[in-house]
């Protein structure tokens, strides 16, 4: 590998999400706010656990708004 190589994450989403997207998110502020959402998401898990976490968000037992209001600082 060279040293400026960067991992990249490309996932499908519905055509209704990237209206959204680019109503809302510009192209910038569409990696901030993923880049947050990923580290969030991993610092619950290295928190919590992986099962616990994936499994409670993949199942909609919790939402991201949900997320967001835990304190991961505790």
């Amino acid at each position: 590998m060279t040293s400026d190589y960067r991992p990249r994450l490309s996932v499908d989403i519905s055509e209704r999400h990237n209206q959204l997207m680019l109503k809302y998110l510009d192209y910038g502020m569409r990696k901030r706010i993923f880049f947050a959402i990923i580290e969030d998401l991993f610092n619950l898990i290295e928190k919590h656990g992986a099962p616990k976490v994936i499994g409670a968000f993949t199942e909609r037992a919790i939402t991201l708004e949900e997320i967001c209001k835990l304190k991961l600082g505790e």
